[in-house]
């Protein structure tokens, strides 16, 4: 039976956004009756696993661990952060159309990648800069992590970060690899442990439905799970769906939305089942997920 109080409490929560709480209550009520057994996560990492701010600092992305670390060069940093300056602004703008934006996020990506090679970073340094970054997890994310373990529902990580990075971290806070799987931009390095290319293709934050094509093995060996919650930060997080949509029965779509609220708000709850607000912990996504036990 459907714990209608839960999901209202859920629903109504002051972090919550929702464009059509029937539609929701319905998925909800329908993956409910198909419980955990036919369940998978599909999440993004930076911002969405990860905080965009904590305390009020800024925190930094996978990609921005390397960026910002203190054992690269002034120069490595100086280009990385004019490519941030200007390609984020652009990234968060709403006025700028998806086939557009697609192409400005490809380019900011692979000059970043680029500036990664040029340094000749190591595994070292990779390690040392997840160590020593600002690469927060969202509070009792670790207690989402635990409970998708015990309740043995996978969790597909799918992000256009740096996936060494984003490894070290989950290695860090305890994060059990056992029904995780990470699909990201891997380093790959040479004899010496020194980076030569990222394992193509590049993934960026408009071409996830594109390369989810090419993870078929993986998607088939889900395909029992019928129901899929989706979590993200940005817009084109929404392409992650593509993957499963053939075989799915419910996506629920879950939006974080950190930054520019007021003028993005909108999209948000038009692209999103559930948008949420003011860069909490997980507490509410561990509500939903408790919906459907």
């Amino acid at each position: 039976m459907l714990d209608r109080e839960g999901v209202t409490k859920f629903l109504s929560g002051e972090n919550i956004r929702c464009r059509d709480t029937a539609e929701v209550s319905k998925k909800i009520c329908d993956m409910k009756k198909d419980g955990y057994s036919a369940l998978q996560i599909l999440a993004d990492f930076d911002y969405t696993i990860s905080h965009c701010r904590f305390e009020k600092e800024r925190m930094s992305s996978s990609f921005g661990a390397l960026e910002r670390y203190s054992g690269m060069s002034e120069e490595f940093r100086a280009k990385t952060r004019a490519l941030y300056d200007h390609f984020y602004p652009q990234e968060v703008d709403p006025n700028i159309p998806p086939e557009v934006k697609v192409g400005l996020m490809t380019e900011w990506f692979t000059k970043s990648a680029g500036c990664i090679i040029s340094e000749g970073v190591s595994k070292e340094t990779v390690k040392n800069a997840a160590d020593t970054s600002k690469v927060k997890l969202r509070g009792k994310f670790d207690v989402f992590a635990e409970t998708l373990v015990r309740e043995e529902v996978p969790l597909l990580v799918f992000s256009a970060g740096v996936g060494q990075i984003i490894e070290r971290v989950f290695s860090n806070a305890k994060i059990s690899p056992d029904n995780v799987k990470i699909i990201a931009n891997m380093l790959e390095f040479n004899s010496e442990d020194n980076a030569v290319q990222f394992r193509p293709p590049l993934i960026t934050t408009g071409n996830k439905s594109t390369v989810a094509a090419q993870e078929k093995e993986y998607f088939n060996s889900h395909i029992d799970r019928v129901n899929s919650i989706l979590l993200g930060d940005n817009i084109e997080d929404i392409q992650m769906s593509a993957c499963v949509r053939n075989y799915s029965k419910n996506v629920l779509t879950v939006g974080f939305l950190n930054d520019r609220v007021e003028d993005r708000l909108e999209l948000y709850k038009s692209t999103f089942d559930v948008v949420i607000l003011n860069d909490p912990d997980f507490t509410d996504v561990i509500q939903l997920f408790e919906c459907l036990q």
